[in-house]
């Protein structure tokens, strides 16, 4: 709970500073996704890039967060409706990209694709024989019911199990329910760290890659809040500060994955958009020995 207080306070804080803008003009609401669990703590660092970028701009914006609860793919039907978010945060798809608009600017630099697992903790002997994706295909991942991941898995053979509760897998995972759950390198400490109740462990040995953008995305009727995001983002790129704000929440975790000590498994993405600037290699995180 000291966590959560001290996650409640940060988003306050970010709230209470967007709200103050307000004085130099007529606010703008941004209405973002209602966390389903209060130990979620992913929206922290979008939440504070979204506000870094719309700092940059002239216009005073207030960042709050939607009336109701949604699932990630309810909340991307509903994004731009009465009291749902106006803006999301997710992996990018042909079909996202067609119904939205995409933002293309990967907010966690492609490591939302690069994957350690979730195991029970007495299950580490599974994997220390695992050299690639021949041995993987005998274990089974375990993944929400309306992630992209899930796709892209199965596409290189590897089988899933699904759940429509982001709670409930990981109580699946502690009940052995499938042998590992893959979660990208910025989520994986902070969700074991908030169900300590459960005897899980992060795998040593394996990195799991496969290329894929998390964008923020606003409703087809919206061009204009999705030209200030991007101009923020823009900004935020150009004066260092998009950097200095992933290092800050990043940097850390990106360590403690000790990601030259793994064997890394490459998987492909069919379900990446054409339009993703991969060229730009500015915009992606690179791994150097």
């Amino acid at each position: 709970m000291k966590r959560f207080s001290v996650f409640l306070g940060v988003v306050i804080g970010l709230l209470f500073s967007m709200t103050a803008t307000a004085t130099f003009g007529a606010q703008v609401t941004v209405f973002y996704p209602n966390p389903l669990s209060i130990k979620d703590q992913r929206p922290l660092y979008p939440l504070r890039l979204l506000q870094l970028a719309l700092s940059k701009l002239d216009k005073p914006y207030a960042l709050k967060p939607s009336k109701v609860q949604m699932t990630q793919s309810r909340a991307l039907r509903m994004v731009g409706t009465q009291n749902a978010a106006d803006v999301v945060w997710t992996m990018s798809t042909e079909e996202r990209e067609k119904n939205y608009i995409p933002i293309r600017i990967p907010i966690y630099k492609g490591l939302i694709g690069w994957r350690l697992f979730l195991i029970h903790a007495s299950q580490q002997s599974k994997f220390d024989y695992v050299t690639g994706l021949v041995e993987l295909r005998h274990l089974t991942a375990g993944q929400g019911h309306d992630w992209p991941d899930n796709y892209i898995l199965n596409n290189s053979g590897i089988e899933v199990m699904t759940s429509s509760s982001y709670e409930r897998l990981f109580d699946m995972s502690d009940s052995e329910r499938f042998d590992f759950f893959p979660r990208s390198i910025i989520e994986i400490w902070g969700e074991l760290e908030a169900w300590p109740e459960y005897n899980l462990a992060v795998e040593k040995t394996i990195l799991l890659r496969y290329p894929t953008a998390m964008y923020f995305f606003v409703n087809k009727d919206d061009q204009a809040l999705a030209d200030d995001i991007e101009r923020g983002l823009k900004i935020a790129i150009e004066d260092g500060s998009f950097e200095q704000m992933f290092l800050k929440h990043n940097e850390w975790l990106i360590q403690r994955g000790n990601l030259n000590g793994r064997k890394i498994i490459d998987l492909p993405n069919p379900l990446i958009p054409s339009q993703t600037p991969l060229s730009d290699l500015t915009l992606w995180y690179q791994l150097t020995k």
